[in-house]
């Protein structure tokens, strides 16, 4: 049901007549999280640039097996290869999420984006299914990071490999 919401707030959202003014907040979180992610096991330049290996191939991959027409159920078995795919909508509070196969817990498809703290860089996410999702955004060495926390409070550690914002 919360699918369906979504998907009906996102479509609302690209009719301009309908369309709010969004806040400066979600807008620059939505441009921040437009990427592709993937988990890194330590924020060293080595591991960064072997972690980001092919992840232009890994977006066209996953663009590949979307789906003629976009419905929650369509891309509900959408998955990224390795790591969180994150592409943005019309509205900056909406995007949507492709993760791999390791994060089963989070689900594929249009999530809601919400600044809690912009000063801090965190920001809840919503996923597909309603399971609430916090981030957090930092860098480290000139790259965007992004700290997620598990169902299981494990703390998942990010770097932003290719952007999708524009895409």
């Amino acid at each position: 049901m919360i699918r369906a919401l979504i998907l009906a707030l996102a479509c609302l959202a690209a009719a301009p007549a309908a369309a709010q003014t969004p806040s400066e907040e979600a807008a620059r979180a939505s441009r921040v999280l437009a990427a592709l992610w993937r988990q890194v096991p330590s924020l060293t330049a080595e591991n960064i640039t072997r972690t980001c290996g092919g992840a232009a191939e890994e977006i066209e991959a996953v663009e590949a097996a979307l789906p003629p027409v976009l419905t929650p159920e369509s891309i509900a078995n959408v998955r990224a290869l390795r790591g969180l795919l994150i592409i943005p909508s019309e509205d900056p509070a909406i995007s949507y999420f492709f993760p791999d196969m390791s994060m089963d817990w989070f689900a594929s498809g249009l999530g809601a984006i919400g600044v809690i703290s912009e000063a801090e860089g965190f920001i809840g996410v919503r996923d597909a299914q309603g399971r609430d999702i916090p981030f957090q955004l930092g860098s480290a060495g000139g790259r965007q990071i992004l700290r997620l926390r598990t169902p299981d409070n494990q703390l998942l550690n990010f770097v932003a490999c290719a952007p999708t914002w524009g895409l």
